[in-house]
């Protein structure tokens, strides 16, 4: 890797926005009150690593990591099972990401504060059949910017409005889930569109209940990124009121058309109540 190559590097991702990460997940995990005037809040904390710097498919720096840890804080207001009014807002804690210089040398680049609102209002048609029962999910969103338009920022901090759709089944046994995503923002950034397919067994223990899940996600960009991560997702509700995650995946392909970090894996441990 040439000192020209690594600068020019360093000078695009500095001009570039952040990667969009807003996707159709809405709390509380999912798993949103039933009920007239029901509401809930989570607390989601996440940690993103990403290895190397990518151009296309190839990793054009090795080592040149990023990592963010961001808290989510999310809402939910349910005015019947089929109208809903969501929130979703969260706070960088510490970001940091390396970038070449002139010299080939690691350039260090932080970021923390405040992120993007999240406002989408999900609209729920449940259906219930001899020994199973669902849900199909249609969500208009829009993202609102608030975050800064600093030299390094997680988040992309341009207007954006996206459409969800989710369809969810399950028996006493197994849980299947299936859900498409696309965003449209101001500006420069890509569009962005998304697919998951999670397959899981319903769990049952000392008189709670919840639900293993492996999960499968793709992202794409109209500039040609794509991602694809897959991994395990717990999700328990220790009472009515009290409710847990965690979630780890791992990005098992990697492709950026500008040049951006790569390679990633992504942790989530989140609690939350519902009232």
């Amino acid at each position: 890797m040439s000192m020209r190559i690594s600068y020019r590097a360093a000078v695009l991702l500095a001009l570039g926005a952040g990667v969009p990460t807003a996707m159709a997940d809405q709390p509380v995990f999912n798993e949103m009150p039933r009920w007239s005037n029901g509401w809930g809040v989570q607390f989601v904390e996440e940690y993103r690593h990403e290895s190397d710097l990518m151009s296309g498919g190839e990793v054009i720096a090795s080592g040149f990591a990023e990592d963010v840890h961001v808290m989510h804080v999310e809402g939910v207001y349910t005015w019947d099972k089929s109208i809903r009014m969501t929130a979703k807002l969260p706070f960088v804690l510490d970001a940091r990401r390396e970038l070449p210089n002139e010299a080939g040398e690691k350039l260090v680049q932080r970021d923390e504060g405040i992120g993007d609102l999240t406002l989408a209002l999900p609209l729920k048609r449940y259906f219930n059949m001899d020994g199973r029962s669902g849900s199909w999910t249609f969500a208009p969103q829009v993202l609102v910017p608030l975050s800064g338009d600093d030299e390094y920022e997680v988040y992309d901090g341009a207007w954006g409005q996206g459409l969800s759709l989710g369809y969810e089944t399950e028996t006493h046994d197994y849980i299947i889930a299936i859900g498409l995503s696309s965003w449209v923002f101001e500006g420069d950034e890509p569009s962005l569109s998304s697919a998951s397919l999670d397959l899981g067994l319903n769990l049952r223990m000392f008189g709670s209940s919840g639900h293993v899940k492996w999960e499968t996600d793709f992202i794409y960009e109209d500039d040609g990124t794509e991602k694809l991560y897959v991994g395990p997702h717990l999700y328990w509700k220790i009472n009515d009121t009290i409710h847990m995650q965690i979630m780890y995946k791992q990005e098992v392909h990697a492709r950026r058309n500008a040049l951006d970090h790569g390679n990633g894996s992504q942790l989530k441990a989140g609690f939350a109540f519902v009232y």
